[in-house]
């Protein structure tokens, strides 16, 4: 494995547009995949995980704690307080600030963007290795992941694949789902991303004789 792309997918949609897929887009996908694989001998495999990648409510607790360090010292500047009324002060805030922001909805908004992006991207990386993508022969495996919750997608390619391509093309695989995704659904921006990756191994990997279905066109859903 030696790239991995992302880019993030809309927000204007309510998240249940993205958290999962219908059995009929399901099909859509692992035949727009079965499809794509008949002019390449790459592999390509989808994965979409619908539960949180980031769960613990670290984030909460620190964006609490900040709270209720800072904003007592603003109210100082008018009403000044002792010591001992500042930490009161604060502990207060902390309870409020923390009971709110632990609330199942808010969790998940106490998580900065780049957090998730990170939890996004290592999940993909962690599916690559689990889902058989790097055992391909020749290495030619690519992987398509969306993290729906979080609205990321990510792509990681193998290195049979990686060397004759490079960067840009898993990073315009992203960018298909996003737009498609944009103006329809999610199995719209995938369908068209499975697609794309086709287009894009057909040139340098094209199918060769012999060639076997190595990993399942079936799209895996966590």
């Amino acid at each position: 494995m030696t790239s991995v792309a992302s880019a993030a997918l809309p927000r204007r949609r309510p998240v249940a547009d993205l958290s999962g897929l219908s059995p009929e887009a399901v099909r859509e996908v692992s035949e727009a995949i079965a499809a794509a694989e008949l002019h390449t001998s790459a592999e390509i495999r989808v994965v979409v995980s619908r539960a949180s990648l980031v769960q613990h409510p670290f984030f909460s607790v620190m964006w609490s704690a900040l709270v209720s360090l800072v904003l007592p010292w603003a109210v100082v500047v008018v009403w000044p307080m002792s010591a001992l009324s500042i930490l009161q002060v604060q502990a207060i805030i902390f309870l409020i600030v923390a009971g709110i922001l632990m609330m199942p909805q808010m969790t998940e908004r106490a998580v900065p963007r780049m957090a998730l992006k990170a939890a996004a991207r290592a999940a993909a990386v962690e599916a690559f290795l689990a889902h058989g993508v790097s055992q391909t022969d020749g290495r030619t495996g690519i992987l398509i992941f969306v993290a729906a919750r979080e609205r990321f997608v990510e792509v990681v390619a193998d290195a049979g694949v990686h060397t004759p391509l490079g960067p840009v093309a898993w990073a315009e695989i992203c960018d298909v789902v996003s737009r498609q995704a944009s103006r329809g659904t999610l199995a719209d921006g995938l369908v068209a991303a499975v697609r794309k990756a086709g287009e894009l191994l057909a040139g340098p990997l094209p199918q060769r004789p012999g060639d076997v279905n190595e990993i399942t066109d079936r799209v895996v859903i966590i």
